[in-house]
């Protein structure tokens, strides 16, 4: 009797084995690993297709292993999206670093880089932040994407500097973003904090005069037809990277990891390349629509107070959180090259 059972059960196996082949039924050990993507700005702004660009990618060289599927803009609002991340309710974010700065501060680094992305990998520096924000923000840091574009103020009305060579925003109202508001404080500007899609009806109504934004999108944005000036010299760099959830990134197999670094570290250079080619374009382009381009008097302090703006906020931010800073200076070397 017990010989019978387990022939029958061993008939029974098999012919589930040879459906699941036959017909095509789950075999969960060569399942398709679905993952879910956010991202934070509009569709037709470039850093949006870059982002869409790389997961459609991801998809074409991972088929069969691992699959991203992107939800729609605005499903989750933009500083909510890295939190989401890290708390496991969605997989992936394409978002620039500065919006959850406040959990990881040292993510100032790549916000204000003069590091190219290769130096920033060469010197440790992606690494190091990479470590960071998977022991305080339960993610993984697969890549800088934006490398290529800085940032730069524009302004509706021609910009007035003080004798301390830097720009007089006194009765300026400034559209503010974590990304830069220290900088901008630092100068004595009032700023108020906007999202990008609010910003053009804010713009018409007076609500804001001004706004610092990248060195490519702003025509896309339509921002241009209200803000004539621009100052320069451009400072920072687009922060924008790929993060993916720690504990979804550990449950990966080992060829869906290889596929999703891999991609990632190849579009970091790809994009760098495109990036910079727009943002030659987007100068020319907005200097043919009549803008105005101003130098402030002295370019160097200006772009030395950017960075140390920024380190002092982090270093603060580090104290409150009763933080070690021993590591500040070895981070600020790798991404100031």
């Amino acid at each position: 009797m017990k010989i019978f059972k387990i022939s029958i059960y061993s008939c029974v196996v098999a012919l589930t084995c040879f459906s699941a082949a036959l017909f095509g039924l789950p075999n969960k050990s060569n399942a398709e690993t679905k993952l879910t993507l956010i991202y934070p700005f509009p569709d037709f702004l470039q850093y949006t297709k870059n982002c869409k660009a790389l997961a459609k990618e991801i998809n074409k060289r991972g088929k069969g292993v691992i699959k991203i599927e992107v939800l729609p803009f605005n499903s989750i609002k933009m500083f909510a999206q890295a939190p989401a991340v890290s708390k496991g309710r969605v997989d992936l974010n394409c978002i620039p670093a500065a919006f959850y700065a406040r959990a990881v501060p040292e993510l100032e680094a790549v916000s204000t880089a003069s590091s190219t992305v290769e130096q920033a990998r060469k010197s440790g520096g992606i690494d190091m932040l990479d470590k960071l924000q998977q022991k305080y923000f339960k993610v993984k840091y697969l890549g800088w994407t934006t490398d290529g574009n800085k940032f730069r103020i524009y302004m509706k009305n021609k910009p007035k500097f003080g004798s301390n060579g830097l720009v007089d925003f006194s009765g300026v109202k400034l559209r503010g973003n974590p990304i830069y508001g220290a900088f901008l404080k630092a100068m004595g500007a009032t700023t108020h904090s906007l999202p990008a899609t609010a910003t053009y009806g804010a713009l018409e109504k007076g609500v804001v005069d001004a706004a610092a934004w990248a060195t490519t999108g702003l025509r896309g944005l339509k921002w241009d037809k209200m803000l004539r000036h621009a100052i320069e010299p451009d400072f920072y760099a687009t922060d924008i990277g790929w993060i993916i959830n720690l504990k979804r990134w550990n449950g990966l197999s080992a060829k869906a990891k290889n596929v999703l670094q891999s991609t990632v570290k190849e579009y970091e250079l790809a994009n760098r390349n495109g990036l910079l080619k727009l943002q030659t374009a987007e100068r020319k382009a907005l200097i043919s629509g009549g803008m105005k381009f101003h130098t402030v008097p002295d370019p160097k302090k200006y772009l030395k107070l950017a960075v140390d703006s920024a380190y002092e906020r982090m270093v603060g931010r580090l104290k409150k959180a009763k933080r070690s800073t021993d590591h500040i200076s070895k981070l600020r070397a790798a991404w100031q090259q």
